[in-house]
């Protein structure tokens, strides 16, 4: 049989919600809890040479954002309790496509990665092509991977959300032009574009790290409701946590052309393996991306109540840290979204920020405070 959380199991101690044999299903379902995310999860800052060439060619203030990092996934998962990641990925079907790093010239570093890793075919991941590029784990295979190693270590664990961006834009463009490196001379990386055959390759990188029981995919939710949408606002959509134990789930970053191409026809994700970053009344809503806790607190608590899952942040790179204030935190705490996204699950000592985001009483989860209910809450108190 497999191993509750403690939170469910305290749950079950108290409201009588599991037989002992393991077969009945605890009440506390997996939308009804708060935890920690990482943003940019794989992300180490830039070298110095590299982040002193950001910002002269950007300013101060691109480099300062840039200036972060992460520790590798399973200490994440297994130090601080974080249970949602953020990983941006680059088609690159062929290999090769981010071996040389060409704007590296302009600061005296070598362009040439040595990564034998970035040679073979296969989505890569870093933050931005050509300048910010250092990362815990190359690929998006090597990150599932570890997460794969972690949760099979840990089989009981809270379910993790895996977020999936696809970086479709050059440097130029994705930064307005501010890091236009083209006019000195230097000859970009070539970003793809994706179509559906490569958000097919995406999901079958996935399917080969997790199996396809381990996973909470959108047809698992939707079941026989009409829409996804109706599916999550009837109430018992999400699993249980002892059902969701040991999973986890995957949903796109991406908005606009790049979520339609995923979408594709499948309206309410039929045979999708990622739930998408939706906006409610859409058929395919089940997970909603609300950064700003502080302006949009009354839409993530209406959606949390209607049934969505919500993932906010609890800081911006560059800001929140640079002056201390925790206003965007505690906004995020009370707002009840489920994932809240950090950069600081530990203060950066190397910049002197004093910023943390600790889920209050510890712990890698603790009972939503918007909708959980009564058996979480009497689950946590004996649990205190």
């Amino acid at each position: 049989m497999r191993r509750r959380p403690a939170l469910l199991l305290a749950a079950c101690l108290l409201v009588a919600a599991c037989g002992d044999d393991g077969d009945e299903a605890s009440e506390v379902r997996m939308n009804e809890i708060q935890v920690l995310g990482s943003h940019n999860s794989y992300h180490l800052r830039p070298e110095p040479a590299v982040r002193d060439g950001i910002a002269a060619f950007a300013g101060e203030q691109v480099a300062v954002e840039f200036d972060y990092e992460h520790l590798p996934l399973t200490e994440q998962l297994e130090d601080h309790g974080i249970r949602q990641f953020e990983i941006d990925v680059y088609a690159d079907p062929d290999g090769g496509r981010f071996a040389e790093r060409p704007a590296a010239a302009l600061v005296g570093l070598p362009t040439d990665s040595g990564e034998p890793a970035l040679d073979e075919p296969g989505f890569k991941v870093l933050h931005q092509v050509d300048v910010d590029f250092g990362t815990t784990c190359l690929t998006l295979v090597a990150c599932l991977t570890e997460i794969e190693g972690w949760s099979s270590a840990n089989p009981d664990h809270e379910p993790i959300m895996v977020m999936i961006e696809t970086k479709q834009q050059s440097l130029a463009e994705a930064t307005e032009g501010s890091l236009d490196l083209a006019a000195l001379g230097i000859e970009l990386t070539e970003v793809l574009t994706l179509d559906r055959a490569l958000f097919d390759a995406l999901e079958a990188e996935i399917l080969s790290v997790f199996d396809r029981d381990a996973i909470i995919a959108p047809d698992d939710i939707r079941g026989d409701a009409a829409t996804l949408e109706e599916a999550v606002l009837g109430g018992d959509a999400w699993p249980t946590l002892d059902d969701a134990a040991g999973k986890v789930l995957f949903s796109l970053v991406d908005l606009g052309p790049a979520r339609d191409v995923y979408v594709g026809d499948a309206a309410n994700l039929e045979g999708r393996l990622l739930f998408t970053s939706s906006e409610e009344g859409r058929p395919d809503a089940a997970f909603l991306r609300i950064d700003d806790p502080i302006e949009e607190a009354d839409r993530i608590r209406e959606a949390v109540r209607a049934g969505y899952l919500v993932r906010t942040r609890t800081d911006v790179p560059g800001v929140d840290a640079v002056t201390g204030d925790t206003t965007r935190r505690d906004a995020a705490f009370e707002s009840g979204a489920h994932y809240l996204s950090t950069d600081y699950y530990v203060a950066d000592e190397t910049l002197g920020y004093t910023l943390v985001v600790e889920l209050p009483g510890g712990g890698p989860a603790r009972c939503n405070p918007v909708n959980a209910t009564e058996a979480c809450e009497e689950g946590l108190e004996a649990t205190g």
